[in-house]
């Protein structure tokens, strides 16, 4: 049995920002092993892989707001001592990813087999089509895996996380090898094997979390009977923050998938080299997308808490920490960019458009790291809209628009889309500083 004392305990801020990282690192890098694994399938291997994780990225949106929204929600619900409304949230949550994942996993296939609509390159049509097929069957299981994180930390059980994505990317590398190539008495299924390996690793992680969520030990407070659940009126508030983190995350991750859209179009060493491009500088993103998660966490307690001052000094500390891991993964890119890219493919020609894609990652670092834990840090004092405009209005309106000219009006490919993109960054990461100073001025004595 469980320690009363045991029960009571809230999560410490270095476990939930280790773990939340963990988490995000731990989803990226599955298709980070993937192109691994079919990088001596070719270009049109790697393209392939990394177009259809383009179009889960536009369907794992709802999915996303919806977490987003209760790592504000469940935290500080907890922290104000209302544990039976902190359960409703959570299976209220439950809910909405059951009924988003069933629509998302129709529109990802029906996306996939429209690509001849928005031109893209025939070379991989037929194989975007299969493996996104297979791959959307995963959609559920990576909506509701951090809803679970979020439950298990708020609780004080960071660490399941970690072991559940250690487990999860082991398993998938074993996958891959054996599902690819043949090995291990498996078929050889090509690149669709690192599909299927894909979405029965993420399965597994699901699975493993929700073992110890479910365990009579892992829960640091039981959950509501289903029927004393106020259905409407939970869902009712997670959408209305949740929408908003929608529209922002439409408004960013739309802007790379419509880069990655139009980087289809062109040849297809172009179309391989931004796969593995954004497949790098989305693992490097990650870090901060936990340090985002963990800050939108750990602070929403403290104003659950009414503790507000306490709550602006883990915004800052997380801004700072940020800080030197920009610094460190720009670093990274400029000197050792050459090494990464031998992970991934063989082919001269997109090792050659990708090694100045990354050069533009090391500039954009800064930009990218720090509008990402300033959303979060927005997120812990509740609001969620400043983040849809700020991206609206950097992505839309300045960085697509540059993309769109340094590519198709001044012939730079998929490079001068990818200036787009560092532009479009530096502007969110303004707007949200200003918004991030004027909500903590009062908590500063300024």
């Amino acid at each position: 049995m469980t320690k009363p004392e045991q029960l009571k305990k809230t999560p410490g801020y270095w476990p939930i920002l280790i773990t939340s990282a963990t988490s995000y690192l731990g989803q990226s890098f599955m298709q980070v092993v993937d192109l691994f694994f079919c990088r001596d399938l070719g270009s049109t291997a790697s393209a392939t892989v990394g177009t259809s994780s383009t179009f889960f990225a536009w369907f794992m949106i709802l999915g996303t707001a919806i977490s987003s929204s209760l790592e504000y929600l469940i935290p500080h619900a907890l922290g104000a001592k209302e544990e039976k409304k902190a359960g409703e949230y959570f299976f209220s949550g439950t809910a909405l990813v059951l009924g988003i994942s069933l629509i998302s996993m129709a529109g990802m296939v029906l996306l996939a087999r429209m690509g001849s609509l928005y031109g893209m390159n025939p070379e991989i049509a037929t194989s975007v089509e299969g493996f996104s097929s297979i791959l959307a069957l995963s959609l559920f299981p990576t909506f509701m895996i951090p809803l679970v994180r979020i439950e298990l930390q708020s609780r004080g059980f960071p660490n399941d996380t970690l072991y559940a994505f250690l487990i999860g990317n082991v398993l998938n590398a074993f996958l891959n090898w054996s599902l690819i190539y043949g090995h291990a008495g498996f078929p050889a299924l090509g690149v669709n094997g690192s599909a299927w390996s894909t979405a029965l690793s993420r399965t597994g992680i699901l699975l493993f979390l929700l073992y110890r969520l479910f365990a009579s030990q892992k829960r640091s407070h039981p959950f509501p009977p289903l029927h004393e659940v106020r259905w409407k009126l939970r869902i009712k508030t997670i959408l209305r923050m949740g929408l908003p983190s929608a529209f922002h995350l439409l408004f960013e991750i739309g802007a790379f998938i419509l880069v990655s859209l139009l980087a289809s179009r062109l040849s297809t060493a172009e179309t391989a080299a931004h796969a593995i491009a954004i497949t790098i500088a989305s693992l490097i993103f990650m870090l901060p997308a936990g340090m985002s998660s963990a800050a939108a966490l750990t602070m929403g307690r403290k104003m659950g808490e009414n503790l507000p001052r306490e709550g602006t000094a883990l915004g800052d500390r997380t801004l700072l920490v940020g800080f030197g891991y920009a610094t460190l993964s720009s670093a990274m890119l400029l000197f050792f960019r050459h090494e990464l890219i031998g992970f991934f493919t063989n082919d001269p020609g997109a090792a050659s458009v990708t090694t100045s894609l990354l050069f533009i990652t090391a500039i954009f670092q800064f930009g990218d790291v720090f509008q990402a834990i300033l959303s979060g840090c927005i997120r812990g004092f509740g609001e969620t809209t400043m983040q849809a405009k700020a991206n609206g209005i950097g992505h839309w309106f300045f960085g697509i628009p540059a993309g769109l000219y340094f590519c198709f009006y001044r012939n730079l490919g998929v490079q001068g889309l990818w200036g787009g993109l560092c532009i479009g960054l530096f502007v969110v990461a303004l707007i949200l500083a200003v918004r991030y100073r004027n909500l903590t001025r009062p908590h500063r004595g300024i």
